[in-house]
């Protein structure tokens, strides 16, 4: 499958923050991570039968000089992020009742117009694809993701999501093999008076079926 990679000119906060000026490093129980995550509105909790994306998230923080944020603020901002990315995964390759046709335009809307354009050429990458109509049930395996969160002036300006999902899928037709789905991708976000908003990915995803090996012949 082709892997494509939208790029931009970088900013100079992103340059801050890839040398990790006043790095701090806080790693969060994945427990505490699930809690955080939990908030997501109960109109997209997934109906019975569903399985339910619940990311694993370690999270890390950077500053400028002009000081660091207040202790809690890291783990706050990451787990809005961390929100996001359960449901979107939960509609874009889990729950086949919100597949539609496959555009998915209410995780489009989180992205700057750039990448928004970028997602709808790329829904192969960062979505389930042509896939979605022969995909009878998912399960997520790997859920995890590595939040870094910028801040300048004790203010969230920028964060960092580098995530690997991985999913094997029951097929419609009873006489194909499951379906392997491994996707890795880095989201960058940029904070906006709406929230955290996707300004960059870079992406890959492989789809492949789960062939049984061969049973050993007796000699």
């Amino acid at each position: 499958m082709r892997q494509p990679t939208f790029s931009r000119r970088r900013t100079r906060q992103q340059r801050l923050l890839r040398t990790g000026i006043g790095v701090v490093v806080i790693v969060v129980v994945a427990a505490l991570i699930a809690n955080l995550a939990g908030g997501k509105k109960k109109g997209n909790t997934p109906p019975p039968g569903v399985a339910q994306v619940k990311f694993v998230a370690s999270v890390k923080s950077a500053s400028d000089a002009k000081g660091l944020p207040s202790k809690g603020a890291p783990n706050a901002e990451a787990s809005k992020i961390v929100s996001m990315l359960n449901d979107w995964y939960e509609q874009s390759f889990v729950d086949t009742s919100r597949f539609g046709d496959g555009t998915f335009p209410d995780i489009a809307k989180s992205f700057t117009s750039d990448a928004r354009a970028s997602f709808t050429t790329y829904l192969s990458t960062l979505t389930i694809g042509d896939a979605r109509t022969d995909v009878k049930h998912v399960d997520p395996s790997t859920q995890t993701a590595i939040v870094t969160v910028y801040f300048s002036n004790r203010n969230p300006t920028y964060a960092i999501a580098a995530v690997h999902f991985v999913a094997s899928a029951t097929m419609k037709n009873s006489g194909a093999y499951p379906l392997k789905i491994d996707q890795t991708v880095t989201y960058d976000f940029t904070k906006t008076g709406q929230g955290w908003v996707v300004s960059y990915y870079s992406a890959k995803q492989s789809q492949n079926s789960i062939v049984p090996a061969p049973s050993a012949s007796a000699s």
